[in-house]
């Protein structure tokens, strides 16, 4: 395993872990069937909670924005990510994780919980940089994901949406390897204070579960395969947005019932 690390990597691994926190730099390189691109994003963590700002995509060249067309002769349309300010907020021991998306002076608050996490720690043992790193599994939402994390860094935080592990996750990739989060850079000599890692939610913030922003964000969807078919009328031609279960992050969500 030789994945690509900041200088810092080999710079702190031996220090005394005295701080207990730490600021880390991950980068998210998603390869599926229809898009090719790479998310960084920052975890802001101490022993308790975490914060993690995402920022916007950036897609490989060979997968621009705009409209392409399988073999079938089928026309689809890859939307263009928007920019905006989000952040999460990772509380164990509510089990939620909180959503913040601002869009001008417009807050929405999206609640995901009862996240379960079934962590099985192996006896597998790697280096990443100078640290010694563990293997631990777990399946989430559809997909199983592995997760390499340091016990020298005892933060129990990682990439995206897993946590609850021993240390902090270094590097890690669902089972199918079509999502992969590498370590960029890492600072375990920091100080956070307890309001960095909490939100601010505004008075007039629209507030809503996971599933009902998931369901939302369906109708628009479909809401805007509408327009684009009605401006296409006559032509002869359909569009559709690229979407497919299979191919997301999340591919089964637990409030959905059994087939």
């Amino acid at each position: 395993m030789k994945p690509i690390l900041s200088f810092f990597l080999y710079i702190f691994p031996f220090l005394l872990f005295s701080q207990n926190s730490v600021i880390v730099e991950y980068v998210q390189i998603s390869e599926t069937r229809y898009m090719k691109s790479n998310t960084k994003s920052i975890l802001y963590a101490n022993n308790d909670m975490a914060k993690q700002s995402h920022f916007k995509p950036q897609l490989n060249q060979e997968y621009e924005h705009g409209a392409s067309m399988n073999e079938n002769g089928e026309i689809s349309i890859i939307e263009k990510p928007e920019e905006s300010d989000i952040n999460w907020f990772i509380n164990p021991n509510k089990n939620e994780i909180l959503k913040s998306v601002t869009k001008g002076n417009i807050q929405q608050i999206v609640y995901d919980s009862n996240l379960k996490y079934d962590w099985k720690i192996t006896d597998e043992v790697d280096n990443i940089g100078n640290y010694q790193v563990i293997k631990a599994m777990t399946h989430f939402r559809g997909r199983t994901f592995i997760a390499w994390f340091a016990p020298s860094i005892p933060i129990g935080f990682g990439p995206w949406k897993l946590y609850g592990l021993p240390g902090l996750i270094l590097r890690m990739y669902d089972e199918d390897k079509k999502f992969t989060w590498i370590v960029r850079k890492i600072n375990i000599n920091v100080e956070l204070p307890k309001s960095d890692l909490s939100p601010v939610i505004q008075n007039d913030a629209t507030k809503m579960t996971y599933e009902e922003a998931l369901e939302i964000s369906r109708k628009q969807r479909n809401e805007k395969a509408k327009i684009r078919n009605t401006k296409l009328g006559g032509r002869g031609n359909s569009f559709k947005t690229v979407h497919h279960r299979e191919e997301n992050l999340e591919r089964k969500y637990e409030w959905e019932k059994e087939n």
